[in-house]
């Protein structure tokens, strides 16, 4: 009798079951990797749908001509909220990051505590807003009236205006705006 020799399973079950073990965890990782990406669309798609419904709220509260303006806390990142009147509003701790805010009347606003980084507050009203511990930075304030707005312990690190167009009352803020800073790139 002759010796058999050993199957081909048998000659490489090291290295195939190395390779099975291989892919499966590259699987495992591509699967990981691909929820972690979805996860995170769905929570960007999340903050988008959460920020309009309350920028639809502001917009409804103005027109209904309420007395009181409760909006503190409120998510409003990149909202779209140019020319409303605000004056007295209460936006203190609001999420306005990105927000545009042309021409809003936030005279007398609480907005204390607001996230307001990169917002475009040009040509705004904040007199005697309170912008207490407020994030300004990177904030556009082209034309913005501060005029006896509360500016204790505001971050305004790499805030900008128009060179022709600087802000009204904004003395507080002198040592942290830049000229120029607020102007379109397109605009040349």
């Amino acid at each position: 009798m002759t010796p058999t020799s050993p199957g081909f399973f048998t000659r490489h079950r090291d290295e195939l079951i190395l390779q099975a073990i291989g892919s499966l965890v590259l699987g495992m990782f591509v699967s990981l990797a691909l929820y972690v990406v979805d996860q995170m669309r769905e929570d960007e798609r999340n903050a988008r749908d959460e920020s309009l419904g309350n920028s639809l709220f502001v917009r409804q509260a103005v027109m209904s001509d309420r007395e009181v303006l409760p909006f503190s806390a409120l998510y409003l990142a990149e909202a779209q909220l140019s020319g409303l009147d605000l004056s007295g509003a209460d936006l203190s701790d609001a999420v306005l990051a990105g927000a545009e805010l042309k021409g809003t009347d936030l005279s007398g606003a609480d907005l204390s505590e607001a996230d307001l980084s990169g917002a475009d507050l040009s040509g705004a009203d904040l007199t005697g807003a309170s912008l207490a511990e407020a994030d300004l930075s990177r904030a556009d304030l082209s034309g913005a009236d501060l005029t006896g707005a509360d500016l204790t312990e505001v971050d305004a690190a790499g805030a900008g205006y128009d060179e022709d167009d600087p802000p009204i009352g904004a003395e507080a803020l002198a040592d942290h705006l830049e000229a120029g800073a607020g102007e379109d790139p397109d605009d040349d």
